[in-house]
């Protein structure tokens, strides 16, 4: 017996849809299926046929499988051949581009940050142009600020030791004045060796544009002569308010540059000064004193006062140049120098915290000019 037919596929009448039906129909049926098929007419004869479907099933199968294929692989090099391309003329420039501007602004000053341009004609070339065109104008721009804040810098610390030499000078003049004749050749040197300085400073403002101590001239020097000095100045030996206790012990020697030395003392000293005299009230004790040990290799030096102390607000920038002024009016260009000076024969300065009232500086200078750090260990060993 012929087997019972499941679908009649007549081709003498059909349609692109119908035939597109038909066979997503036979791709979808799971259980095998018998067709009649009825072929076209030709001369008035047709031919028909009762065929399964799974041999042609098995063809659409295949066939799907291979445009499967066909199609990842053809997925994959477009996507290969797109992702190269938005790499090359997109995201590397791009990246370029960033990486450009994160290098230049570490330090807008190097000349060698600024980003060279490709020389492309789309946007991103015209990106590259103007950012290298920015860069540069920054670069000079920030190399004339810088010159003008050195050589502001420089007038201003020249300003700042001119103005304690001459005010020094003043004093020995008050002193000449009042004394008898004899005393003038006491003071006359004095007088005329401050004077020197002063004008050694005003011939050195032109040539101070860096606004960077010189080297070190390091001696063996006596510290307590030197305090001695620094009193001697201020006129702390005659103070009428403010008591002076020079505490280091005869014959003390550090290694330092006598005058540099000298100036960095004569900064913290004159601060403490001025911080005490701003006080009115006679029952207040005013006591300025310097003390110093050697720990090690170190030598630790350290100016004391018993005045109002240090603001909070003057501790976050203390050591920097127009931003440490511990007194209303101040530049804050005593701490810089100081700072500077210790700095340059590879020593460290602090301010103590401590619980009495007053401000305490320390300094610490190595021996010899060694790594500061490798100094201290030797402290603590």
């Amino acid at each position: 017996m012929p087997p019972t037919v499941d679908e009649v596929a007549d081709l003498r009448d059909t349609s692109m849809l119908r035939a597109a039906a038909a066979a997503y129909s036979t791709l979808t049926a799971w259980t095998p299926r018998t067709l009649r098929v009825i072929g076209p007419t030709r001369d008035g004869k047709s031919l028909e046929l009762v065929i399964s479907d799974r041999t042609m099933r098995a063809g659409m199968i295949r066939f799907a499988g291979n445009i499967l294929l066909l199609s990842a692989v053809i997925s994959i090099l477009t996507a290969t051949l797109i992702y190269f391309s938005l790499q090359r003329l997109l995201i590397r420039p791009m990246r370029r581009l960033a990486q450009a501007m994160v290098r230049y602004s570490e330090d807008p000053e190097d000349k060698s940050r600024i980003i060279e341009p490709s020389g492309r004609s789309d946007e991103i070339g015209i990106a590259e142009d103007k950012l290298a065109a920015m860069q540069s104008h920054l670069t000079e721009s920030l190399a004339q600020k810088r010159h003008l804040a050195d050589l502001g810098l420089a007038v201003s610390k020249v300003n700042h030791d001119l103005r304690n030499l001459l005010a020094s000078a003043q004093l020995f003049s008050d002193r000449i004045a009042a004394l008898p004749d004899p005393a003038v050749q006491r003071f006359a040197p004095k007088l005329i060796a401050t004077l020197g300085r002063a004008i050694d400073y005003c011939q050195t403002t032109l040539t101070y544009g860096r606004a960077r101590e010189r080297e070190p001239q390091r001696r063996l020097v006596d510290l307590a002569r030197i305090c001695h000095e620094v009193a001697d100045v201020l006129g702390l030996e005659q103070h009428a308010t403010i008591v002076f206790d020079n505490r280091i012990e005869a014959n003390f020697e550090v290694d330092a540059d006598p005058d540099q030395l000298f100036r960095a003392l004569l900064n913290l000293c004159r601060n403490a000064v001025q911080a005490m005299d701003g006080e009115g009230d006679p029952a207040v004790v005013r006591r300025l004193f310097i003390e110093a040990r050697r720990e090690g290799s170190v030598v630790v030096i350290r100016v004391c006062d018993t005045g109002p102390g240090v603001s909070a607000k003057a501790r976050q920038h203390l050591f920097q140049a127009f931003q440490g002024g511990v007194r209303p009016g101040g530049a804050g260009l005593g701490l810089a120098i100081t700072a500077e000076i210790v700095r340059a024969h590879g020593g460290a300065i602090a301010l103590l915290d401590q619980s009495a009232p007053g401000a305490v500086f320390e300094i610490s200078l190595p021996d010899r000019p060694i790594a500061f750090d490798l100094a201290a260990r030797a402290r603590v060993g």
